[in-house]
């Protein structure tokens, strides 16, 4: 009795072994599907095996505030994460979804990635991806951007950055912002939800906008910095379209709106003596090019009474 009752416990015991590892396996199968380096990490070991740094570009990401971004399966400790994967240049890395991108600012969704030099395309995606056939639940939970190009930044390449990227040689200092509608498509091995986008300069702390804090167009971070979210609540897309763009960089044109009058000269001696005067553009207001004074209000002053026909700046940038 004793016998049968060991065997009936054996065969319980390896039932459900087998049981659990095949639990196992399906667990281990979905985590195979997540990052499992940091793009740091990936890098640091490149450079460790090669024994010389390899030159990288810093491009950011801010993942939607749409439900379909944030899946129970791309979670890592305890953070929802971003993904990114490249299959050009040098550090490949050996499958899809990539790399796992490094957090910038969590509260407002930017990741970062420091991406080879010699990368041209990456896709962004919500740190996770399963084949349909594999695991459909997974696959219906994932989001990914269309191929997306980080060189070639120049003026006119992108209606959200009149001026191009900071370099123009690349999309250093530049974020990803993703349109909230999706494409359609019936690939079986991509989601059926491809998300397009378009780059602008990001300042930080979730904020981003279309000229480089270098250009003559940046004023400062608050009238510059389009909205940090990029969406409503409900999802719509709003970044930029509901906020009047930088007004055109114009000589004499200290208050900011567009156009060289007399209240340009009341701005001027307003701040020499230390009053407030929202917006100032100080740039602007400098017309003779040796940092503000009165001089530069009585220059104005003769160019709004049509005395004069341009300032002593334009003389010296003309000739730069």
């Amino acid at each position: 009795m004793k016998t049968v009752l060991t065997k009936v416990l054996a065969l319980i015991l390896v039932i459900f072994m087998m049981t659990s590892c095949a639990i196992t396996v399906v667990s281990a199968q979905d985590m195979n599907y997540q990052p499992q380096r940091s793009v740091d990490e990936a890098i640091a070991q490149a450079e460790s095996a090669a024994g010389e740094p390899i030159a990288t570009n810093r491009i950011y990401f801010q993942m939607p505030r749409l439900d379909s971004w944030y899946s129970e399966y791309g979670v890592y400790q305890d953070r929802f994460c971003a993904g990114i994967y490249w299959w050009d240049g040098s550090v490949i890395p050996l499958s899809y979804p990539g790399y796992r991108a490094s957090v910038d600012n969590y509260d407002q969704g930017v990741y970062y990635a420091d991406v080879p030099a010699d990368v041209i395309n990456v896709i962004w995606n919500n740190g996770f991806f399963a084949e349909q056939s594999e695991n459909a639940d997974v696959f219906d939970q994932h989001c990914q951007t269309k191929e997306v190009n980080i060189e070639e930044a120049y003026a006119g390449d992108y209606d959200t950055l009149p001026e191009g990227s900071p370099n123009q040689n690349n999309m250093d200092g530049c974020i990803f912002i993703v349109d909230p509608d999706p494409e359609t498509t019936t690939s079986q091995y991509i989601p059926n939800r491809p998300y397009s986008g378009n780059w602008y300069v990001y300042y930080g702390d979730g904020c981003y906008g279309s000229y480089a804090t270098t250009s003559g167009n940046f004023i400062s971070y608050d009238t510059n910095c389009l909205n940090p979210d990029h969406f409503d609540d409900n999802g719509n897309h709003i970044g930029g379209d509901h906020i009047k763009a930088p007004v055109a960089f114009v000589y004499g044109d200290a208050d900011c709106d567009g156009e060289v009058t007399i209240t340009d000269v009341t701005a001027i001696q307003r701040i020499l003596v230390k009053m407030s005067f929202e917006p100032f553009n100080e740039k602007a207001a400098d017309v003779n090019g040796d940092g503000l004074d009165i001089t530069d209000a009585t220059l104005i002053q003769r160019f709004e009474t049509k005395m004069i026909d341009h300032f002593p700046i334009e003389n010296e940038t003309a000739n730069e």
